[in-house]
């Protein structure tokens, strides 16, 4: 009988072993396999592998912290908090697994937890490369928290026009008195002069916590000075305020604006009314743009000319490595309060542009303006019509940059040639302006 209950232990014993080499086995064989699938990037299968290994030998820490990794990099981001967690039971103090486990937090939008874990990591003083890539993500961090955001640009520009009053081509004009077609002449002349002009815009952005869009704020302030001719001087003055929705592959604003101009340091037109934008992502090398604005005109020196305008734009911009191209088609009405000074506008746009080395670019543009009036000025014998055709080019360079890109310093210089035609001679003219400008961004 002691014979046989000694057999037994020993059948007993050997079962023991066996199943456990067994498991061993299996274990090994599915860390294994896990293993290989998170080098080859298969993190679904690595999930999947790891977590048999994980059931068979939930103590192994190895084992959870590959777990977690693959269940990180899959999304499973619950189980990935949930690995680590376990490792720091045991080894409290395991920054590797601190560091993941920050990663998950952030992941999962738990921002504090994310930034707590992080600093304990880069208290213990570790590599340099391990501590700038924590600092990376702790400004990361502090970047979303941020509400307030403000940019812009100012510039200040020295330009030559040779026709700043815009004076006519022709000598003389045919005017309608009493039914009678007589010619005038025109005695205006082309006078050259330096205009120096000074451009301010900012932004304001405001950005809701856990909301799809943003508040923004644009101020713009223009001004133009002329050398002699001080009767053009100009100060244009605009503001506009709404929402901005982002999504994936969009970009949508609304805003509300106003806008004054003075002329000559008197007041000439004011305007208010809505605008809206659309920037669609089509794919990493074309946008679309659309964009419609609506608003009343108020002119200060001509009530006849008071007007509700409104305007469409649409089109592509083309990005193939250094080379950027821009198409846009426009349609304008002007309902003012005189028909004679209201209109039907067509404009189309093309420009190119291109990178260059050492920070230079170079851009050339084409700009075409059909407008047609919808009544007879009593003044002439036939509806106003003129095409407006703008031929511009320009070189830039990049002098100064911040390393954050934040803050920059560029200059251009540019050549426009304008050439107007009308059926009424009084409105055809020629001109050429080259200018030169510095911008500083921030």
């Amino acid at each position: 009988m002691a014979k046989l209950k000694f057999l037994a232990m020993v059948l007993i014993a050997l079962h023991l072993c066996l199943t456990q080499a067994v498991a061993t086995e299996k274990v090994s064989a599915s860390f294994t396999q896990g293993k290989q699938y998170f080098d080859q990037g298969k993190f679904d299968e690595a999930y999947t592998e790891l977590h048999k290994a994980f059931v068979q030998d939930p103590a192994n820490l190895e084992i959870n912290f590959y777990l977690g990794r693959a269940a990180f990099e899959s999304g499973r981001l619950e189980e990935a908090v949930m690995a680590f967690d376990r490792i720091l039971i045991a080894e409290p103090d395991l920054e590797r697994a601190k560091l993941e486990l920050a990663r998950a937090h952030l992941r999962l939008g738990s921002r504090e937890l994310a930034k707590q874990y992080f600093k304990e990591v880069q208290a213990t003083n570790p590599p340099e490369q391990v501590w700038k890539n924590i600092q990376q993500f702790l400004d990361a961090i502090a970047a979303s928290e941020q509400r307030h955001f403000i940019n812009g640009l100012f510039s200040f520009g020295f330009s030559h026009d040779d026709n700043v009053n815009v004076a006519p081509t022709e000598s003389s004009v045919n005017v309608n008195l009493g039914g009678l077609t007589l010619p005038f002449s025109i005695d205006q002349k082309a006078i050259s002069d330096q205009i120096y002009n000074t451009t301010l815009v900012a932004n304001h952005i405001y950005k809701f916590e856990d909301s799809p869009y943003t508040w923004k704020t644009t101020a713009v302030n223009y001004n133009a000075f002329y050398g002699t001719q001080n009767i053009h001087d100009i100060n244009f003055l605009s503001l506009a305020s709404g929402p901005v929705f982002q999504g994936q592959n969009y970009l949508w604003q609304i805003q509300g604006m106003l806008n004054t101009v003075d002329v000559a340091y008197d007041r000439y037109q004011s305007a208010y009314g809505l605008s809206s934008t659309l920037t669609w992502l089509v794919d990493q090398t074309i946008l679309f743009n659309i964009g419609a604005t609506a608003q009343q005109k108020n002119n200060y020196q001509d009530g006849d000319k008071d007007a509700d305008n409104f305007m469409i734009t649409a089109g592509p911009v083309f990005t193939l490595g250094p080379d950027r191209f821009t198409l846009s088609l426009g349609k304008e009405l002007e309902n003012a309060a005189h028909d004679y000074n209201s209109y039907d506008r067509f404009i189309f746009l093309a420009r190119y542009d291109r990178q260059l080395p050492l920070d230079f670019a170079l851009f050339a543009s084409f700009r075409f303006q059909n407008t047609k009036y919808d009544k007879t000025d009593p003044l002439y014998i036939s509806n106003r019509a003129d095409d407006v055709l703008d031929l511009s080019c320009g070189l830039s360079k990049r002098l100064w940059q911040t390393e954050d890109k934040r803050r920059s310093l560029s200059g251009q210089i540019s050549y426009t040639n304008t050439k107007a035609e009308s059926n009424i001679a009084l409105y055809a003219y020629d001109k050429n302006v080259t200018a030169a400008e510095l911008t500083f961004a921030f």
